[in-house]
């Protein structure tokens, strides 16, 4: 049974997603290239991404001027603003991607037949990583409280910070690994979803604004090769 849901289809969110990346890198010396940020962030906006990209424009916004100051110590004002500009692009490309949900990605890769260990690996991945960033934020809670600090103590502070983590790491790997022994996880069943992804309207009316506008920006490229 399909669910209703606002979510582009996580296959085009991550097609798209690598789309607007790499062709936002290809474009970044152009001088219309803010015309394709603006065009894209206008197109999430219509299908209500405001929240995900509220959450990345402090990401766009410090990375950005730190790139570019970087950038300016060695070259001009222009290399700078290529710098921000790539930055940029990285964001507009994250926001589809952090719009995918991995489980609603992996059951629509099983639905594709793609091979399990494709998928399975792809989720542990995503997941691993999730507790990862919880797990270093736990930690330097816990060494803050203790009164801890880089500046003053950098030997203490890095002994009481990667100990654990390490531990931490190999005890959650053999956890993720019995986790999905005991789930019935396999690549060598098809296996099955109570979950079906389906293709709607919304992902075809996304679709064809998305490369429409691509489209545009890849003609004034060529043209002006």
């Amino acid at each position: 049974m399909c669910k209703r849901t606002r979510d582009i289809h996580p296959i085009l969110s991550l097609i798209f997603s690598l789309l607007l990346f790499v062709m936002g890198l290809l474009f970044v010396k152009e001088t219309w290239f803010w015309m394709y940020a603006i065009t894209f962030s206008v197109l999430f906006l219509l299908f209500r991404y405001e929240k995900l990209m509220l959450k990345l424009i402090p990401f766009v916004l410090v990375f950005g001027l730190v790139m570019g100051s970087l950038t300016l110590i060695n070259g001009s004002m222009q290399d700078a603003l290529y710098a921000i500009y790539r930055v940029l692009a990285l964001g507009l490309a994250g926001v589809l991607s952090m719009s995918i949900r991995p489980i609603r990605l992996v059951r629509s890769l099983n639905q594709l037949r793609v091979p399990r260990w494709i998928s399975l690996g792809l989720l542990i991945v995503i997941r691993f990583i999730q507790i990862f960033r919880e797990e270093i934020r736990r930690i330097r809670q816990a060494i803050a409280l203790r009164g801890i600090r880089f500046a003053s103590t950098p030997a203490l502070w890095s002994r009481a910070f990667f100990i654990p983590l390490t531990v931490r790491m190999l005890s959650i790997s053999e956890g993720l690994a019995t986790s999905l022994e005991t789930r019935g996880f396999s690549t060598d069943s098809e296996g099955s979803s109570f979950e079906v992804i389906c293709f709607k309207g919304r992902d075809l009316a996304f679709s064809i604004l998305f490369l429409t506008c691509l489209t545009v920006y890849v003609y004034l490229f060529l043209r002006g090769r």
